[in-house]
């Protein structure tokens, strides 16, 4: 057996006391030494899992500059004074608010926007995105137009968020102005943005309507001409039959468009139609203002849960008796501004 030799005191010692006492600390340095390396291992599986984190939410959330909604080069409303000249209504109806602080992808993520358990799985995000951007596109054909996004604070979870706004910050989000700008040669396709607004108190399909109408009136200090709405395409009926009938708005001055998401999404057209007719569009055939029934009443209660009051009966005068109006029978056009 080799001799194991330790120095003490200037001296070689080889008894068996001293072999103890030296394999003991040669141990305990090793021991030492693999906590180092542990410790340093550590480290850099720390660091490399902050690193993986931060990676992650970048890409989720495209950074901090992801956060902020309005470009340095975004177009101030009415830049231009382009909205004094505004004679065409375009009005989309809002579905739902946001309730993320990154939008890029709002066009297919469910968790941007709060969504009732029975609006999941529908596609909702494409098709309103879809609403979106057909409201910006028929704005850009037309100079004379004002896109208006219609909704209020309608979801008592999400806090005093709007459908109207919530729109607009999405088209914000995902630079939808400019897009028309790519295949149009009109001046209006670059200036859609500027005659963009949204009008922040309607809880159901008619006030979309009706509201809309007195917003246009405040913004431009006339009421419109002429009315494209835009939503789904199975609520055609419901706003060409039912609410502009009711507004006794005519007939040949409205124009609908109706937009739905691919049924790759999970939409299903006759389902949804189905379920249009029958809790929407047949209640408004027996109640046309919606202040009649208790299921219309109940829903416009329900979805104005920060108890907000429209001021439209101060901005719109003329409007007075309509914003009253419960029928049965409809308005006369005497009471009604256009």
């Amino acid at each position: 057996m080799a001799t194991i030799r330790t120095r003490f005191k200037g001296k070689l010692n080889n008894s068996p006391t001293s072999l103890i006492s030296t394999i003991i600390r040669s141990r305990n340095l090793r021991i030492c030494n693999m906590n180092r390396l542990w410790e340093k291992a550590a480290l850099l599986v720390g660091i490399y899992l902050f690193l993986f984190l931060v990676g992650v939410g970048v890409s989720r959330f495209g950074g901090e500059e992801d956060l902020v909604w309005v470009a340095p080069n975004a177009q101030p409303f009415n830049e231009n004074h382009e909205i004094k000249h505004a004679t065409h209504l375009i009005m989309v109806a809002g579905h739902s608010v946001i309730i993320s602080g990154h939008l890029r992808d709002a066009n297919i993520d469910e968790k941007d926007w709060y969504l009732l358990d029975y609006q999941k799985g529908q596609g909702l995000p494409q098709a309103m995105l879809s609403h979106i951007r057909a409201g910006i596109n028929e704005a850009a054909k037309d100079p004379s137009s004002l896109l208006i996004f219609s909704g209020g604070e309608t979801r008592a979870i999400t806090g005093p968020v709007n459908e109207g706004s919530s729109y607009f910050r999405v088209a914000d989000a995902l630079n939808l102005w400019e897009e028309p700008a790519k295949t149009m040669t009109l001046a209006s396709a670059s200036s859609v943005r500027a005659r963009t607004t949204a009008e922040e108190f309607a809880t159901d399909s008619f006030q979309n309507l009706m509201f809309s109408i007195c917003r246009f009136k405040e913004v431009t200090g006339n009421y419109p001409t002429k009315i494209t709405a835009v939503s789904f395409s199975f609520k055609k009926r419901r706003f060409e039959e039912l609410h502009a009938a009711a507004i006794q708005w005519p007939s040949h001055l409205f124009n609908y468009i109706g937009t739905d998401p691919n049924e790759s999404t999970g939409f299903d057209l006759k389902k949804s139609t189905e379920g249009e007719y029958n809790n929407a569009a047949r209640p408004f055939e027996n109640d046309m203002y919606g202040c009649n029934t208790d299921i219309l009443r109940q829903k416009r209660k329900n979805r104005n849960p920060f108890y907000r009051t429209p001021p439209y009966e101060l901005t719109c005068p003329e409007m007075k008796t309509l914003f009253h109006w419960c029928g049965p029978n409809l308005i006369s056009t005497e009471d009604v501004p256009w």
